[in-house]
């Protein structure tokens, strides 16, 4: 399955079923629903899907957005599954089965999750990009931060797992009794949660219940730009857990891109996504029409 996420949407005011009639016009007949997507826009989605004969191909938590409680973060880290705030994980699990319940109600069958992070310091970690952008990452001081980093991660994040671990206990459980499956993403920040090894001892933990792995090609890349593990160690490693992929363009440090726009030979990871993988094209607006259109007719 070939599919665009709601990510790409250069012209909202115009509306969802404008919207849905260009992915049409790029010649992708199913969406994965994000976390941008609000209640109002997902009733309007759910009015427009059969009447264009298109499908859903995946939820990206949290879908709908929450709108219970102001939040100071990103939507896609609304409320994290790993906070030591136990108000705030409570929150996380609500809406990851909230988004479950969407999946169910649109025939998606994963749930794609950020599953948390850690959160001692600046979760972006300026420095050590600051330096990348610089062309610094062969230098002493770029290996120095980057270590005092992933030591820092080492002995903090012990709180932070075992707070996602109970939450993923709840929301497996409620995602099972759906039939529905829940992706683990690969992250792009350094004290993002899970790193290369906590997705093996993730899946190692909840596999039979159906956690599933999702790949996504600039995080992972941005991993193997930085020195910390290289791409195609996720997909060699993880590819009998892998249930779905998003794919877009990475050009230094900005990803994100129309797929097969910038830098990251985007061609040699294919043969990973075959048969029974989802695949998203996870674009921003400012991906071209044009670029999309040449994109999935590779893709296709």
């Amino acid at each position: 399955m070939l599919s665009m996420s709601t990510s790409w949407m250069p012209e909202p005011e115009k509306g969802i079923k404008y919207w849905l009639e260009q992915v049409k016009a790029l010649g992708i007949d199913a969406v994965e629903l994000s976390y941008k997507v609000d209640q109002n826009q997902l009733n309007e989605f759910e009015d427009c899907l059969g009447e264009l004969s298109m499908g859903v191909s995946s939820i990206h938590n949290f879908c709908p957005t929450p709108d219970d409680e102001e939040s100071p973060r990103h939507p896609s880290n609304y409320y994290r599954l790993s906070s030591k705030d136990e108000h705030e994980r409570q929150q996380a699990i609500k809406w990851t089965n909230i988004a479950v319940d969407t999946a169910k109600r649109t025939g998606a069958g994963v749930v794609v999750i950020h599953a948390g992070t850690l959160d001692f310091e600046d979760e972006r970690s300026p420095e050590l990009f600051r330096l990348y952008c610089e062309g610094k990452r062969e230098s002493e001081e770029f290996l120095a931060e980057r270590t005092r980093i992933l030591d820092l991660r080492q002995k903090k994040q012990g709180i932070y797992i075992d707070s996602l671990v109970k939450s993923l206990f709840d929301v497996i459980k409620y995602a099972q009794s759906k039939d529905v499956k829940i992706g683990l993403e690969t992250r792009y920040y350094p004290i993002e949660i899970p790193n290369f090894e906590e997705i093996g001892m993730f899946l190692d933990m909840f596999r039979e219940e159906g956690l599933r792995y999702w790949h996504d090609v600039g995080h992972a890349e941005m991993n193997s730009r930085l020195g910390i593990t290289e791409h195609k160690k996720f997909l060699d490693t993880y590819k009998d857990d892998l249930i779905g992929v998003h794919l877009h363009g990475i050009k230094e440090r900005r990803d994100h891109l129309a797929p097969f726009e910038g830098d990251m030979d985007l061609d040699d990871l294919l043969p990973y996504f075959g048969a029974g993988v989802i695949r998203v094209i996870e674009s921003k607006p400012f991906a071209s029409f044009d670029l999309l259109k040449d994109a999935v007719k590779k893709l296709k």
